[in-house]
Order: C-alpha cells, then sequence, then structure tokens
C-alpha cells in the first residue's frame, strides 16, 4: 500500500467537506462516484473487500446499516439538520440509529430528517457509511440484473425470483444460503447479519435489487462546520447543568456513558449489588418500569439526577458527593461538539472546577478487545498537532487481577471518522508515534481544557483523567460490528472505579 491510498483518505475528506458546504449530493451520482472510487482506493481496515465487485462485503455492512437510520434502504429523500423542532418530533414517527444517538423522523413515504449535532467530523462518519452503503448495494444490484439476465437453472435464478415472497424455518434458510452463495461470503455471518437486522435482510437485498442507483438524495439544510452556530445549543446545555450545581462546592467533569458511574453511586444498584446481582442483572432490572421508578425515587433522595438538556444535547447527570463537592456525568459527545459544550461548563464554573475526566471507548493498534489505553498526549491525523496531557490515571488504578492488559506511555490519534483508516496509515502511526489506539472526541475535550486554563478560566491545578477501553482492533479486522457483549462491562466498570477512585481520594 502506498502514498496514493494515503492520500485517498485526505482527499475523502475534503470531497466529503465540499459536499457539505454545497448542501447536497446523491450518494449514487457523480459526487458519489467520486466517493466511492477514493474509499475503494483507501482500502479502509474496517472495509477489505471494498473493491470486489464479486463478493459483498458483510462485516462492513452490518457495521454501517448499525450507523445508518433504520432501514434505510426505505428512504430516497434524506434531510440532514441541526436540529428538529418540537411540533416536528410531534407530528411524525421516529427513525431509530442502533448505533448512534441521532433523532430521526420519517416525514413521508420515503422520506426522513434526521440532526447532527458534532459537526464535521459526526458528518463524514455518517457520509463514510453512506458510501459504503451505496457500494454493497451497487454489488447486490448487479448480482441481481446478472442472475435474472442470463435467466440460469439454480439458485441463481431462483434466489432472485423468490425474494419478495414470505417465507420462514427452513425455506428462510435456504434463502439465506442461497444468497451467501451468490454474495460469496459465509452462510454464519450472513445469519447474523440478518439478526442484526431482525429478519429484515431480504427486504434489503429485494429493495436493492430492484432501486436504481441514483434514487437517494441527501441534503444539508444547515452551515455545518461555522463555529457560531455551535454556541447556542452548547450554552444553553452549560446554564442548564450548572442550574443544579449552585450548591456545589468543588465540580468534577466525567464525559462517558450513562450507566457506569451513575451505578456506582446509586444506593438502589448498591443494595442489589450486595445481593449477589452482576451488572448485566441489574441493567434488566431496570428494563420494568416499576424497578425503574424504585430506583429513580432512590437515587434523587441520594443526590443523584438527570439534567433536562435541550433536544439532541448529550444526556447530563449530576450528582451530589461527600463534602459538598458534586460530579456531573455527561454522554458522548461528538467530535467539536466536545469543545463547545466543555468551553461554556467552564465559563460558569469557573474556578470551582476540580477535576475532568474523558472516558471513552476506541480501536486500539497495541492490544486486544477490552484492554485498556492510558494516553499521554494526542496526535491529529492530518495535521500531525500534537496536544499534550498530564494523565492523572495510572496503570495502579486498576485491580491485580483485572483481566485485561493496561497500556500507557503514547499517544491516541484522533481522527475524523474511524471508517476510512487503512491499515498503511494506522501501522505509520503505531510504528511512528507509538499510537495507542484511534479516536475522535479527544483533541477538542484537551483543547478546551488547555484554552481554559491559558484564559485563567479555570484553575491549572485542575486533574485531567483520559481513559479509553478498546472496542475494536481495526488492524486485525475485529471491527465494532461484533459486540463486546457481557465481557465489555469489565473494562467500562474498571475504568469507571478508577476514575470514581481519583475523584474521592482528592484533597479536600
Amino acid at each position: 500500500m502506498g502514498l496514493e491510498n494515503r492520500l485517498a483518505v485526505d482527499e475523502f475528506t475534503t470531497l466529503a467537506r465540499g459536499i457539505i458546504l454545497r448542501g447536497y449530493y446523491k450518494p449514487g451520482g457523480d459526487s458519489g462516484a467520486g466517493l466511492r472510487r477514493l474509499m475503494i482506493l483507501s482500502a479502509p481496515s474496517l472495509y477489505p473487500h471494498a473493491g470486489d465487485p464479486d463478493r459483498i462485503d458483510v462485516q462492513a455492512l452490518r457495521y454501517v446499516l448499525q450507523r445508518l437510520p433504520d432501514r434505510i434502504w426505505a428512504f430516497r429523500d434524506i434531510t440532514v439538520t441541526r436540529s428538529i423542532s418540537p411540533m416536528t418530533a410531534r407530528d411524525f414517527s421516529p427513525v431509530v440509529t442502533a448505533a448512534r444517538r441521532r433523532p430521526a423522523y420519517r416525514t413521508g413515504p420515503d422520506s426522513l430528517v434526521t440532526t447532527f449535532r458534532g459537526g464535521m467530523s459526526d458528518l463524514l462518519d455518517f457520509i463514510s457509511a453512506i458510501t459504503c452503503y451505496q457500494i454493497e448495494t451497487d454489488k447486490v444490484r448487479a448480482k441481481a440484473a446478472s442472475g435474472r439476465r442470463h435467466g440460469e437453472a439454480g439458485p441463481a435464478s431462483t434466489v432472485w425470483d423468490t425474494l419478495g415472497e414470505p417465507c420462514s424455518g427452513d425455506r428462510r434458510n435456504s434463502l439465506i444460503h442461497a444468497l451467501s452463495v451468490e454474495f460469496r461470503c459465509g452462510y454464519d455471518e450472513l445469519k447474523e447479519l440478518d439478526g442484526v437486522m431482525e429478519g429484515r435482510l431480504p427486504e434489503f437485498v429485494a429493495s436493492a435489487a430492484d432501486s436504481d442507483s441514483r434514487d437517494m438524495k441527501i441534503t444539508f439544510t444547515d452551515r455545518f462546520g461555522l463555529f457560531g452556530s455551535y454556541q447556542g445549543k452548547a450554552r444553553q446545555w452549560a446554564a442548564e447543568t450548572a442550574s443544579h450545581l449552585r450548591d456545589a462546592r468543588r465540580v468534577h467533569l466525567v464525559s462517558s456513558n450513562t450507566h457506569s458511574l451513575v451505578n456506582l453511586l446509586s444506593p438502589w444498584v448498591k443494595m442489589h449489588r450486595e445481593r449477589g446481582t452482576d451488572w448485566s442483572g441489574i441493567r434488566k432490572l431496570t428494563e420494568s418500569p416499576e424497578a425503574l421508578l424504585e430506583r429513580t425515587e432512590a437515587d434523587r433522595k441520594a443526590g443523584i439526577l438527570t439534567v433536562p438538556v435541550p433536544e439532541g444535547a448529550p444526556v447530563c447527570q449530576v450528582a451530589g458527593l461527600p463534602g459538598g463537592d458534586a460530579v456531573v456525568n455527561m454522554d458522548y459527545a461528538f467530535g467539536e461538539e466536545g469543545f463547545f459544550l466543555f468551553n461554556e461548563l467552564f465559563e460558569i464554573l469557573g474556578k470551582r472546577l476540580r477535576s475532568v475526566f474523558i472516558v471513552g471507548k476506541a480501536g486500539t493498534l497495541t492490544g486486544d478487545r477490552g484492554d485498556v489505553m492510558l494516553p499521554s498526549f494526542f496526535v491529529k491525523q492530518g495535521t500531525g498537532d500534537v496536544y499534550g496531557v498530564d494523565n492523572c490515571l495510572s496503570r495502579e488504578d486498576f485491580p491485580e487481577d483485572f483481566p485485561f492488559r493496561v497500556h500507557t506511555g503514547g499517544p491516541m490519534l484522533t481522527v475524523d471518522g474511524t471508517f476510512m483508516q487503512n491499515d498503511d496509515v494506522l501501522t505509520y502511526f503505531r510504528d511512528h508515534w507509538g499510537v495507542l489506539g484511534v479516536e475522535m472526541e479527544g483533541i477538542p475535550y484537551v483543547r478546551a481544557v488547555a484554552q481554559a486554563v491559558l484564559r485563567g478560566r479555570i484553575s491549572p491545578e485542575v486533574s485531567v483523567g483520559v481513559a479509553y477501553y478498546a472496542s475494536d482492533v481495526p488492524l486485525r479486522g475485529d471491527t465494532l460490528s461484533v459486540p463486546l457483549g457481557e465481557r465489555g462491562l469489565v473494562p467500562v466498570y474498571a475504568v469507571t472505579e478508577a476514575v470514581l477512585h481519583r475523584i474521592l481520594s482528592m484533597d479536600q
């Protein structure tokens, strides 16, 4: 893999940014063709069969379908906007995006509107997913046309002629097996994809086979990428969050998930844990409306609450701590969104801010899934800019019997989108920079902290901790399309316990 492949990643990003600023494009049109060519040329690690017209890349397709609106093949007009009005949310049916918190609504039989609050990096991630989806549906369409045209006896003609017919049991398994032969992939992985799609694989294949490649149009209604457009919602979010911190003597800010930190602080969870319930069991318990109401009331009495933030902003939780401190736990931000959220909250909290912790998941370049990475600085792909962090977390913060490895002493690579990264680029950063892993939000967070210190908004003594657990291993093709499952709870809670221990042990 040479220079041409590496440059293709940058060219893809440049073309995608131009499309966003222009305001529209057709994934199957001329601009989309340029994106498809560059994606194939860049040879993404998570997309090994992009350039093979005879083989459907089932794992890549599974990856992107979880990051696109449910039943994406049913939509021809997709509107991308920064926010959706309450009236729109009231009048139209919601559409789920399984692996992304993107509010989306069906506005017509084949039209959809969705929001992107994270700005350019989030949009590049979306365009990468759409481009992969278009490549794979083009392959399906070509195979269907060839099979129908030749009309040869046997599976090639049978599978395309029976796609629209309802089937179940052995007949359905036979259909999936016939498709796996057509797609030149494994039956097992195609059957798993059908499960992830809740049994709608035949519906997707039938739609791809019969649609026009230029059917879909995507319109961007806002000037994404302009800094001023982020600040309004960030300011609202920060003001609402800070209103619940008026009595706090000092504040600790954590960006993580919405379950592990509050679970460790919740008296209701503590009670059930003492009865022997594991973390998976706690999750199942709260699926009951009665148990959830009971927990909410117990947490409220203990000073744990969820802040009513603006629609589309990260969920935010506040909890009281001993000694009059408080901890703010915000859900993951997307790209540059993190900078503006942190910046606005720092403006309000000022010298009351005592610590900042960034907890997330990332692709690892040095270890295995479940391993923990504690970086000492960040490197920005494309610019080589370096952002240092005096990480207060260390290997000693994890138990001796921790079943995964803890990697320290190197940087994290911040990229605009994980899907477009190829082996050549990732290997270069691993071998020449000692990069531990690949992520998307770290630099905006760290930059917000550094700027606030330089401007005198927060104390230079603020402790900063950064930890990622490895959700995939891109250089081995071990992707997020195959979830960690219950094993993933171990590193998540180990990192969260390390953060909470650090917060509670800080000098009063």
